[in-house]
């Protein structure tokens, strides 16, 4: 695959070739470990490199400790901000996850992910993530890494100062993203969703100075309303004044089905008087206030769907109430990216390696792969009529129109001319498995990822055979 116009190695030194690891033979072996991994994607080691020399090459660079992941974030950072380049806004949705990995006699440095009872381990992790505003994935632009200490409920959140919270890490990932594009003149509009609702990364937010948008999850708080009026904000958002029924393409997921859902929004003005506890601090905060609600859409069993939208961005116009309504959608972003991270096509949780330095190594080149993979299947929804030649390698389209040739219905006919973005994703989801029902929905990323292992060696081999002058 090729991104604007980039073979897999291209794309791969984009995205790593300038990490400062302090010797130019690691930063060129952690190129081709990402390459590597775009061609054959896999959670292991072993799965993603033949050789024994590849292998050996991999593990002596992860457990480098010279090689740091600071470092490899801080070229991530750099390659997706470039990709930025010429949006009008960048919407960052920040969201957090864990990494549950097999520590079955409890030695490896990892610390405590879910509930205390079912005594699972891990890691954990903030991502700050790029999308476009017609919901193309840019790419990863920060992550926060941590272990939990596995302990039981704490009661004495209110009592501890930020840094002995995990919130300190949400604030680290938003303030060093909106660094990151506003030194590069471009403008942020983070999409949080509900844990996100704190009085640290609120002000976090606000200090970014870029516009940002907030889904509450404390709808009893007391706000002041445009009279000065101190009301609970449900009391405020209920009230507040209607801006029409739109509808709305809602993906399904785990306890929820994808359907067209209808959707009634209503707008008001509140300011958040809010305390942080600890230190005394205050902040009056003023914000719109979006409320959302599912009217009879909603299938049985189910609760309707109902956002409670906090944003410093401007409500004044229908126009911009939407753009407060589809700006939060985009957060569905960063659950596709975890799926395809975590079980999907790079099935990062099944690494077996021994530390968390090494896991958190292999994990930063497994997100970009995933990023990547998302990438490319949102383009052949959002720019279905591009070239696919401008998306994968010349050797790649060679590779995939001859196996699609191959392994065509009697009735299918596949045209001379380089395919379409929408075309070749198509063709190369067949090839992975897709079955193309209409319940199927649009192809996933495992698919994809088995359609790319099916075509990457036969693309290798026509260039190698062209190189040597065989073809």
């Amino acid at each position: 695959m090729r991104d604007e116009g980039r073979t897999t190695r291209e794309w791969a030194y984009e995205e790593f070739g300038h990490t400062d690891l302090g010797d130019a033979r690691r930063t060129a072996r952690l190129v081709r470990m990402a390459a590597a991994l775009a061609e054959q994607p896999g959670g292991k080691v072993l799965t993603v490199f033949r050789s024994n020399a590849e292998q050996q090459g991999a593990y002596d660079l992860l457990g480098n400790a010279r090689v740091r992941s600071d470092a490899m974030l801080s070229a991530v950072e750099a390659a997706t901000v470039a990709r930025c380049d010429g949006q009008a806004w960048v919407h960052v949705v920040v969201d957090g996850t864990s990494l549950r990995l097999s520590d079955v006699n409890r030695t490896k440095d990892f610390g405590g992910v879910g509930s205390t009872a079912n005594g699972a381990r891990g890691l954990k992790v903030i991502h700050a993530y790029a999308v476009a505003a017609d919901g193309t994935p840019i790419g990863v632009l920060n992550q926060q890494w941590w272990t939990r200490v596995a302990h039981k409920k704490r009661r004495d959140c209110q009592d501890r100062p930020l840094e002995e919270k995990e919130t300190v890490h949400w604030v680290h990932s938003i303030g060093q993203a909106a660094r990151a594009l506003i030194v590069a003149g471009l403008r942020a509009w983070f999409q949080v969703d509900r844990e996100g609702d704190r009085y640290w990364t609120l002000a976090a937010l606000h200090r970014t100075g870029q516009r940002f948008t907030v889904r509450s999850t404390y709808a009893h708080r007391f706000v002041e309303d445009d009279a000065g009026r101190r009301r609970r904000l449900r009391d405020v958002a209920r009230k507040g004044k209607h801006r029409g029924i739109v509808s709305l393409d809602v993906p399904g997921r785990l306890h929820r089905e994808a359907r067209t859902a209808r959707l009634r929004i209503r707008t008001a003005s509140a300011t958040l008087d809010m305390v942080e506890a600890h230190s005394e601090q205050t902040l009056a905060l003023p914000v719109n206030v979006v409320d959302v609600r599912e009217i009879g859409t909603t299938p049985r069993g189910e609760e309707p769907l109902h956002w409670r939208l906090l944003t410093n961005a401007s409500v004044t116009t229908v126009k911009e109430v939407l753009a407060v309504v589809d700006g939060y959608t985009k957060r569905w972003r960063i659950e596709e990216l975890h799926r395809v991270w975590k079980s999907g096509a790079l099935r990062v949780e099944e690494t077996q390696l021994r530390s968390a330095a090494r896991v958190i190594k292999w994990a930063i080149l497994a997100v970009v792969t995933a990023a990547r993979i998302e990438r490319l299947r949102v383009l052949a929804r959002t720019r279905p009529d591009d070239s696919a030649l401008g998306t994968f390698s010349e050797h790649e389209l060679e590779a995939l129109v001859l196996m699609k040739r191959r392994h065509a219905k009697r009735t299918e006919r596949i045209p001379d001319q380089i395919p379409t973005i929408a075309q070749a994703v198509r063709w190369l989801a067949d090839l992975g498995g897709y079955a193309g029902h209409k319940s199927s929905g649009s192809p996933g990323a495992v698919t994809l990822r088995r359609g790319l292992q099916y075509i990457t060696p036969i693309a290798l081999a026509l260039e190698t055979l062209k190189a040597q002058g065989k073809l």
